[in-house]
């Protein structure tokens, strides 16, 4: 009789054994949990780069393209170039929003993250933009609601460089 009432009571599991599982379950699921977590805030912030990078590389390809066919370069605070499709202008409005416009039509946004847009002009006998052989461009861009990331590049005028070259 007592050998029977032992294996009745062995069947089953004890309290402290079910707390120390459950315990156990807990800890794991958290580790879960937070690996979860962090592997979303990881790609949030990879996409966060990738479109930071995309509007980069939009913004100085059209740049680069524009001033390098431009005749005449007009540096204010907007950058204003005169090349084969007529005036094309660049300018930051003010809700960051950096916009390329082409003659009359319809302004187009680049990006909606650039903090500050500036440009000037490089030229042999001093800042005079007609006769720039290159432009100087900062762009800064909004990377996190603290940080800013700040490009500087030059891009030559081809047709000015062409033209002091070889006259004419």
């Amino acid at each position: 009789m007592k050998q029977t009432m032992r294996n009745r009571h062995q069947l089953g599991v004890t309290l402290v054994e079910l707390l120390i599982a459950l315990t156990i379950g807990i800890v794991v699921l958290g580790g879960g949990i937070q690996i979860f977590i962090s592997g979303q805030q990881a790609y949030n912030e990879a996409q966060r780069f990738n479109r930071l990078q995309s509007d980069l590389s939009l913004v100085t390809d059209l740049l680069a393209t524009d001033i390098r066919a431009g005749n005449i370069v007009g540096s204010a605070p907007t950058l204003v170039l005169i090349g084969p499709d007529g005036t094309t202008e660049y300018r930051l409005d003010p809700n960051n929003t950096l916009v390329r416009q082409v003659g009359l039509g319809t302004a187009e946004v680049l990006s909606e993250d650039i903090v500050a847009f500036s440009s000037s002009c490089i030229s042999v006998g001093g800042t005079d933009c007609p006769t720039a052989i290159g432009v100087n461009v900062q762009l800064t861009m909004r990377a996190t609601a603290t940080d800013n990331i700040t490009v500087n590049f030059r891009i030559g005028v081809r047709n000015n460089i062409l033209i002091r070259k070889f006259g004419s």
